[in-house]
């Protein structure tokens, strides 16, 4: 038995089910588990479900499955715990007695070998592990609204440009004040540089450019990226809706992307052939090795 934990915002839980699909092909026998979304408030939920239609309750790991794998044991749950408040999930697996934390990103050909039983626990964000699945089959928009198919038809016309600026500074909440300390102590931020270099590079390379802004911070936007009339900021999709800016994104003719697996994944699933993707080169955390998650084809900035 082999089970996949499925946690996080919309961008990993698309990696995390993708891993499931890889595990799944190689050994079959395989499962999710969603258990910990009962207590999750940072995001929007099973956004696989609500967004995809994906029925992940058919995949579900019972209380049989998890007695199947003898290292779920009290001292693991405390690691587990510890891992997630202080390394915010880096990617762990279990054999026999034998507990590691490899590479954020990495690719481990090996697992394709490795039959025994174990809890995959970790967001596995690398392209090879989905190499021979059909994502776009998978991923498909439903329940799109107006504006974002009105929108979606104006960036198909133009030389559209996707601009994702994250800045993890919109969780004011107390409730969730320990999330925000962990995002801003753990996880990187673009700085403004990047998002000029890479917007000059962007007017280079492309004729009569017109970008798309997405962002959870407008009002830094407005005081730092200044792009005249060839800017266009998308402030419409807000919560359940908030994926459809990664559809959005998915549309434009370019891609200039976050720290973000969500602006990773608007930028993977854009169908142009001769598109320009601009990523960050150092990613998140920040004291682990993360660049297998870039494709050799994007510009590393």
């Amino acid at each position: 038995m082999q089970i996949v934990k499925i946690i996080g915002g919309l961008g990993n839980q698309m990696f995390q089910y993708m891993f499931y699909c890889w595990l799944n092909q190689v050994h079959g026998n395989v499962k999710v588990d969603i258990s910990e979304f009962k207590n999750y408030y940072q995001h929007n939920g099973i956004e696989l479900e609500n967004v995809f239609n994906i029925n992940l309750r058919a995949i579900e790991a019972g209380y049989n499955d998890f007695v199947q794998i003898k290292d779920l044991k009290p001292l693991f749950k405390i690691r587990r715990k510890l891992g997630q408040l202080l390394f915010h999930n880096p990617n762990l697996f279990i054999k026999g007695t034998h507990f590691c934390a490899p590479l954020y990103c990495g690719y481990y050909p090996c697992l394709k070998n490795d039959n025994t039983d174990k809890y995959y626990d970790g967001y596995w964000q690398n392209e090879k592990y989905f190499d021979s699945v059909d994502i776009k089959s998978v991923f498909k928009w439903s329940n799109l609204s107006f504006a974002t198919i009105e929108c979606a038809k104006r960036m198909i016309e133009e030389n559209s440009i996707s601009v994702h600026i994250r800045r993890l500074d919109s969780v004011i909440n107390f409730k969730h004040l320990l999330y925000f300390l962990r995002l801003r102590l753990v996880w990187r931020v673009a700085s403004k540089s990047y998002y000029v270099r890479a917007i000059r590079e962007m007017e280079k390379r492309v004729d009569n450019p017109v970008f798309y802004i997405f962002t959870d911070n407008i009002l830094w936007v407005k005081h730092n990226i200044h792009l005249a009339e060839n800017m266009i900021i998308v402030d419409w999709n807000r919560g359940n809706e908030s994926n459809q800016d990664m559809y959005l994104m998915s549309q434009c003719k370019h891609n200039i992307i976050s720290m973000s697996s969500f602006s990773w994944w608007g930028a993977w699933l854009n169908d142009n052939p001769d598109k320009i993707v601009i990523s960050p080169k150092k990613w998140a955390p920040r004291f682990i090795n993360s660049m297998d998650i870039i494709p050799d084809k994007w510009i590393k900035m």
